[in-house]
């Protein structure tokens, strides 16, 4: 930790005491050392900038430094953030140290401060602030990640459900606003169960990555895919006009199903369906979740009556 890079903030209702400290801590190699004169202009302070340490006197009017750390801590809890709260005190009873700890507090000194045990107090607070800020940090690109991979099917690379249907969403805001069509089609591997069974987790997932690819193949670099379900996937186009044409789900569909698949159990074949439902401009516009059910409800009377082709 670099002492010149550690962000101090003194609160002290005494002026001469405050330009004590900071040239105390300057004379120690702290530059950015700011001061204010009570606990209101603080909490101010600290909601537009938070610093490394709070070096805070605890006897003060309005506001003493006992409750300024309890009110440092929930501006603490609220921004994600950690900072070192030393109190300085004429206090050195033991009971009253305790209830400081108990409040938050990292340290204290008792007054009047000697320059070498502050400037050494400071830096033991500002080191804890920074390790509990890298630690909280590290915390929030864990739950990045872990969004990230909430969102994303890790087998196929494709949006799982939530990020599908956001996505599908902003397709069908453009179809009313700006006219045009968007096809959305919701293809299904019939036989994925018996083929888990058959062959086991490894070749579902080879399967799974391999109906992504030749999907990926025949659209779009603006369409829209999904993988929605283990055995499910969705495909949304736009089109400018409203000339709607399925041939390109009835080319991905011939394709899924007439093409064997690479495994590490030999080539296998897989039987998919697929169902599509066009919404235009001229349509009363409709949410996200009822196009889905509309689509999911044709495709399941096509695989009841055993129908080939793409259900419209």
């Amino acid at each position: 930790m670099i002492r010149d890079s550690l962000s101090i903030l003194v609160v002290d209702d005494m002026k001469f005491s405050c330009e004590f400290i900071r040239r105390a801590l300057n004379k120690e190699g702290y530059t950015a050392v700011d001061v204010v004169n009570n606990a209101p202009e603080a909490l101010t302070r600290l909601k537009q900038h938070p610093v490394d340490v709070v070096l805070a006197d605890w006897l003060m009017p309005e506001m003493d430094g006992l409750e300024l750390a309890q009110r440092i801590r929930q501006l603490d809890k609220n921004n994600q953030h950690y900072t070192g709260i030393v109190l300085l005190t004429a206090k050195d009873d033991i009971s009253s140290i305790r209830t400081a700890f108990e409040e938050g507090v990292d340290d204290y000194i008792v007054k009047p401060p000697n320059q070498i045990e502050l400037a050494a107090r400071v830096y033991s607070a500002g080191r804890v602030a920074t390790m509990q800020n890298e630690l909280l940090q590290s915390t929030k690109n864990l739950h990045k990640l872990f969004e990230l991979k909430c969102t994303v099917d890790q087998i196929t690379g494709l949006g799982r459900l939530d990020d599908t249907q956001n996505r599908l969403d902003a397709l069908l805001k453009q179809t009313h606003s700006r006219g045009g069509s968007t096809c959305c089609a919701i293809l299904k591997v019939t036989d994925l169960d018996s083929i888990i069974t058959s062959y086991g987790k490894t070749v579902h997932e080879q399967l799974m990555s391999s109906v992504a690819t030749r999907i990926c193949r025949h659209v779009r670099p603006i369409d829209l895919i999904g993988h929605t379900q283990q055995d499910e996937f969705l495909i949304a186009m736009y089109n400018l006009t409203d000339d709607v044409r399925c041939r390109n789900f009835k080319r991905i569909l011939h394709d899924l199903n007439h093409r064997s698949y690479k495994t590490s159990s030999g080539f296998l074949n897989i039987h998919c369906a697929m169902a599509m439902t066009v919404t235009l401009k001229s349509d009363d516009e409709r949410n996200v979740e009822e196009l889905i059910k509309t689509t999911r409800e044709k495709l399941h009377k096509s695989i009841a009556t055993g129908f080939e082709e793409v259900a419209s």
